[in-house]
């Protein structure tokens, strides 16, 4: 389980957290979600030789759709709150954690998508605007299932 002593167990308002519900953990905040998404899809824009311009302006756009998104969704109190409850079993904790990973893997495609109506990458193949949501998805994905590889 992630250690989060040292935290604050306020909220970014600065208010008392509700009970059971937990502060992000570090690794697993909005903008590192939305970084982990970034550089997914940088790697597609490496492998598809995208102007370096054109993809810094795309990946700009895409973290401050992602950001807004996430944070729309409270979506690091919800990992860090889903992680962090108590199971009975251990099992259900990896349940939890490969069920809200395809959840967010889904919000962060619908945020990519907005982002890439608007980005000129846009106007690229299908196959390409695919991969992008796709890359932009596992990205996220895949960074909230090493919770079931760190301690449990």
């Amino acid at each position: 389980m992630q250690d989060n002593q040292g935290q604050n167990p306020l909220g970014a308002t600065g208010t008392k957290l509700p009970n059971g519900v937990f502060p992000p953990m570090k690794g697993y905040t909005n903008k590192e979600l939305a970084t982990a998404a970034c550089q997914s899809v940088d790697k597609l824009f490496k492998e598809n030789d995208i102007d370096p311009t054109l993809a810094r302006e795309s990946l700009f756009d895409l973290f401050n759709y992602l950001t807004a998104a996430y944070q729309a969704n409270d979506v690091d109190f919800q990992i860090s709150t889903w992680y962090q409850k108590p199971y009975d079993n251990p099992a259900d904790r990896a349940e939890s954690v490969k069920a809200m990973a395809k959840e967010f893997n889904a919000v962060t495609i619908r945020a990519a998508g907005d982002a890439l109506i608007k980005s000129p990458v846009g106007s690229m193949s299908r196959d390409f605007q695919r991969s992008f949501l796709k890359s932009a998805g596992m990205g996220v994905q895949e960074l909230i299932e090493t919770l079931n590889k760190s301690g449990e």
